[in-house]
Formats: structure tokens, C-alpha cells, sequence
């Protein structure tokens, strides 16, 4: 258990040396923060690895990125409201999420690069599929 929590502190000073701000959170978690963008961590036995998709902290909203086919959109999670993303904004989304992901030590995915991953996507050409 000692080395879980010396490893814990290893990634936050890590994140920390970077210029990330990092929140213990909830059962163990961390929530590391830089340029508007927010993500959690989770431990999965000897890693720390992404508990979900980056957070854009859009006026202190949480949203996640949805793609709605013809353009992204922020999607703020509480209210459900949806604005289209500018394209600093997925720059920097895109910087954001090759900095933890080097701090964590995973591999960078070509498509993942390209920013073609959303934690949303939402086609007009599936609705009345048999599957959806």
C-alpha cells in the first residue's frame, strides 16, 4: 500500500512539474487541470490511466467534445446546452491531451492525434438504424 501512495505522488509531482494543477478526487482519483481543460484519473493496478474523455472547462462549465457529423460542439454536461468548438480551443484540446498522455506514459494513436476521438458522436444518418 505504501508504494500505491508513493506512486500517486510520483504522477502528481509529474503533473505538477509540467504545469498541470492536480486534485485528489473521489475513491482515489486524480483530476488533473491546465489551460481550461480538465481530465481524471483513475489507478488500474500498477498505471494511472484516463477515466473518461478531457473536460473543457468552458466558464467554469464542464463540456465534453461531441461530433455531430458536419462540425464539433461543446456539450456542457449539467444544462445539456450545445456551442460549436473554435479551433484554438481543439488545438489546444489536442496539446492538452498529448501532454498527459506523454506524463502517463501511453502511446500516442494516429487517429487519436487527428482528433477524430470525441466522447460524443451523434449522426443524423443513424437515427432509425435497427442497432441504434
Amino acid at each position: 500500500m505504501a508504494t500505491a501512495a508513493a506512486a500517486g505522488q510520483d504522477i502528481q509531482k509529474q503533473f505538477q512539474q509540467a504545469g498541470f494543477t492536480v486534485n485528489a478526487g473521489q475513491s482515489g482519483r486524480l483530476e488533473v487541470c491546465k489551460s481550461g481543460f480538465a481530465i481524471s484519473l483513475e489507478r488500474r493496478d500498477a498505471n494511472w490511466i484516463e477515466a473518461g474523455a478531457p473536460l473543457f472547462l468552458g466558464h467554469g462549465i464542464p463540456c465534453e467534445l461531441e461530433d455531430r457529423g458536419y462540425q464539433k460542439f461543446w456539450l456542457s454536461k449539467p444544462e445539456g446546452k450545445r456551442f460549436p468548438i473554435r479551433k484554438v480551443e481543439l488545438e489546444a484540446l489536442h496539446q492538452f491531451d498529448l501532454e498527459v498522455r506523454y506524463i502517463l506514459g501511453e502511446k500516442n494513436l494516429y487517429n487519436e492525434s487527428l482528433g477524430s476521438t470525441n466522447a460524443l458522436t451523434v449522426y443524423d444518418r443513424l437515427t432509425g438504424r435497427p442497432d441504434r
